[in-house]
């Protein structure tokens, strides 16, 4: 599923960047340290990068030793680009790359998910792409009307692809949930 007009302002928003900064990066930062998890110097993909403000972030804050990101929008990734950070960012589909199996130690997912019309296919290729012990790392929406997804099914479909909750949170009045996974 593509996103309309409305949820792309909404995405490239300043109050949506300020909200990642100050809020749910913070918040990722908590559960990555309780959950014993270090990215400095990791390989990492931002699924779903958009306009590479989420890559700025955790490059920034993780300081990875390589960080790739994909989204399915060309124009999207044409801004990232632009941006000139030292990333490598391409068109990509996350429920079918062509990224080597065990190639990160992170994967970053922020609302992705259910933007995709089977979000367990796309688990299923994080699963693949993340080395053993891996982490996918992110937020994601509680329940979104349109496509039926909902938080307590993404959780069932995590478990069934491979991986373990090692921290989730309700984050922005409970709409959404900021989560740390492993890889099994």
């Amino acid at each position: 599923m593509e996103m309309d007009q409305p949820q792309l302002a909404v995405m490239n928003s300043r109050l949506r960047r300020w909200f990642q900064e100050h809020y749910e990066f913070k918040v990722l930062a908590k559960q990555l340290k309780k959950s014993a998890r270090d990215l400095r110097g990791k390989v990492v993909l931002d699924a779903g990068c958009g306009a590479g403000y989420s890559c700025e972030l955790i490059l920034r804050t993780y300081a990875p030793a390589a960080l790739y990101g994909i989204d399915l929008l060309p124009a999207e990734v044409a801004v990232a680009q632009k941006r000139g950070l030292p990333a490598q960012i391409s068109v990509g589909d996350i429920t079918a790359t062509e990224f080597p199996s065990s190639m990160f130690d992170a994967v970053f997912a922020f609302g992705l998910f259910h933007h995709v019309p089977q979000p367990a296919l796309a688990l299923q290729e994080v699963h693949r792409l993340l080395k053993p012990g891996g982490i996918l790392v992110g937020g994601e929406i509680g329940r979104e009307r349109a496509s039926g997804f909902t938080w307590a099914q993404f959780a069932r479909d995590l478990e069934k692809a491979g991986f373990a909750v090692l921290e989730s949170q309700k984050i922005y009045f409970g709409y959404f949930y900021s989560f740390v996974c492993v890889r099994r």
